[in-house]
């Protein structure tokens, strides 16, 4: 947060819904948060404009961070639920600290969040 005066530069985050709409693609799961995250100019506590918007899905059950396009994540704030598919979920998150990543039950070797099969076995990613 950085204030000066009547006028200010603050990163927020806000919760905006629950989907139950997308699979986890770690757990299978289907609960999660839309979270969207920005940082705006205010005076007097007032937002006059805002920038860096980012939209995050965190998974309810095992806690995995997903980032979606800013176009997904103002579809589904103005009200469209089916806006978010599988295929839109990117991994920047999970319980192992690894970033855009899964890892292979088959093999073991990491994998970008993107593939459905792992590229080295061709065993069906979870």
């Amino acid at each position: 947060m950085f204030f000066i005066g009547i006028f200010g530069i603050e990163d927020k985050q806000k919760e905006i819904k629950n989907i139950n709409t997308v699979d986890c693609k770690k757990c299978n799961g289907s609960r999660h948060t839309l979270i969207k995250q920005y940082s705006f100019f205010h005076i007097f506590f007032i937002p006059i404009f805002k920038w860096n918007i980012r939209y995050f899905l965190i998974c309810n059950n095992c806690n995995t961070i997903y980032e979606i396009s800013k176009e997904k994540g103002m579809k589904v704030e103005a009200g469209e639920d089916s806006a978010i598919t599988y295929w839109d979920l990117k991994i920047i998150e999970n319980d192992y600290g690894m970033y855009g990543q899964l890892r292979c039950g088959n093999c073991g070797r990491n994998v970008d969040s993107n593939f459905e099969f792992c590229p080295y076995c061709g065993q069906r990613l979870k």
